[in-house]
């Protein structure tokens, strides 16, 4: 069986690690995961990398999250995106709706919460 591949992309190298370790404690073990620093990053890393679902913060250097989201959409089809991030306004949230972001989780997190918020994106 292939395994999931998640990118996570955040210029905090401690909130990858925070992102990747809520993953394992989750669960989620059939998980591939790579990480990306900005935008401009995670758009290089997406074209070798296809990951199943792109877990992103919405402030990042170079190109925003929603930035990054909107790039992808223009590239490809059926991008799964999601935001894990600390700023969440209703007009981020109506800007990442009508993009196609899945949902937004806010930092911080239990890993309750991010289980259930995750698991429908990466059921095994």
């Amino acid at each position: 069986m292939s395994k999931t591949k998640v990118l996570i992309v955040d210029p905090n190298k401690t909130i990858r690690r925070l992102i990747r370790r809520s993953l394992r404690q989750s669960g989620f073990s059939n998980i591939e995961v790579e990480d990306a620093v900005d935008g401009l990053d995670a758009l290089e890393k997406f074209k070798t990398f296809l990951p199943h679902l792109i877990l992103s913060d919405w402030n990042l250097t170079e190109m925003s999250g929603i930035q990054l989201l909107q790039s992808l959409n223009h590239q490809y089809n059926d991008v799964n995106f999601a935001f894990i991030t600390s700023e969440v306004t209703a007009d981020m949230r109506v800007q990442a709706e009508e993009d196609g972001a899945l949902f937004f989780l806010v930092k911080p997190f239990t890993i309750e919460k991010f289980k259930w918020t995750l698991e429908p994106y990466l059921e095994e």
